[in-house]
């Protein structure tokens, strides 16, 4: 009797085999990568909506006002007071902040008129960490790259260690009482959201680049990726970012320009542009060391505060 042969695969069957798995793998990365970002989009715009839960329960308790870390108040227009860390003036030849606390262990800086120059936007979110309300992990963003704060003891300090443990940035709340979050803001108002673009080793250009020169709400998504946080695509690439809004509710927004009148939540409004409409709103100034003291609606449209003042979403880092 003869014993057929079992027959296996050829080698061209393998091969192409091997082939349409390459394929199918290929094809299905990239949209599983996608979908790994959008999950972790979303969990952003969880940790965002919590910290403005946690916003509101503060405020419960200290009068309407969200946190506000001590400052002098005398020193809004002086010149001296500045948003930058010691290490910042350390830094030989390099131009980027540090944006946490110069000494995170103070406790204040109002206290001594000589040291309340020194104000840390970062140390309004340390104050929700030693109430307890918010943990460390909830301020990084898991598309961001950034690492939670390792520090124990979180009750011993008032900031965060470095600029990479805290992914978002808030209304800046030194300033005169009607710019600084709180309860009663216009539901339109940007109270917090990814951290913004400047604050990083990618050089950011000017605004020119638009369909008519100067970049506008009529620009497409792509072309204002330069001016998003980083968060969601990487510096100089930024998909959008998630805001968190004086209601309470968060959303994914393209473009930064999303608050009152199309206002840029990444800047502060400045005259220097044009006398266009919503220009100065759309592009603004850059919270920058040559200008140290930023705050809402410092000098908009000219050298005082004017009906815009309260209305300027200035969210920093």
């Amino acid at each position: 009797m003869v014993r057929k042969r079992e027959q296996g695969f050829t080698l061209i069957e393998l091969l192409v085999v091997i082939a349409i798995i390459a394929l199918l793998i290929s094809i299905l990365l990239p949209s599983l990568s996608r979908a790994r970002e959008l999950s972790k989009r979303l969990v952003c715009m969880s940790n965002i909506k919590g910290i403005g839960t946690s916003f509101k329960i503060y405020a419960n308790d200290n009068n309407e006002s969200y946190p506000i870390p001590p400052f002098d108040r005398s020193l809004l227009f002086d010149d001296r007071m500045v948003m930058y860390t010691e290490e910042e003036y350390n830094r030989e030849g390099e131009t980027f902040p540090g944006q946490v606390g110069m000494d995170r262990f103070w406790q204040s800086f109002s206290v001594n008129p000589n040291a309340s120059t020194q104000v840390s936007v970062t140390r309004a979110f340390w104050m929700l960490v030693r109430s307890g309300d918010v943990t460390v992990k909830q301020f990084v963003c898991p598309s961001s790259g950034n690492e939670a704060d390792q520090t124990e003891s979180l009750e011993l300090y008032y900031d965060f260690t470095e600029y990479g443990n805290v992914s978002y940035g808030y209304q800046v709340p030194f300033g005169p009482r009607d710019t600084t979050p709180r309860e009663g803001m216009d539901n339109r108002q940007g109270v917090a959201a990814d951290k913004g673009p400047f604050y990083t080793e990618t050089d950011v250009p000017t605004w020119q680049g638009g369909k008519d020169g100067l970049l506008s709400g009529k620009d497409s998504p792509k072309a204002w990726r330069r001016y998003n946080s980083g968060n969601h695509g990487g510096a100089g690439t930024g998909e959008g970012q998630n805001i968190l809004f004086a209601d309470g509710h968060a959303n994914f927004a393209r473009l930064p320009i999303v608050g009152i009148d199309k206002d840029n939540i990444y800047t502060y409004i400045d005259n220097q542009w044009s006398s266009i409409e919503h220009v100065n709103l759309i592009h603004g100034l850059i919270p920058a060391k040559e200008d140290p003291s930023p705050f809402p609606g410092q000098f908009a449209l000219g050298s005082e505060l004017t009906d815009y003042a309260a209305t300027d979403t200035l969210i920093y880092p």
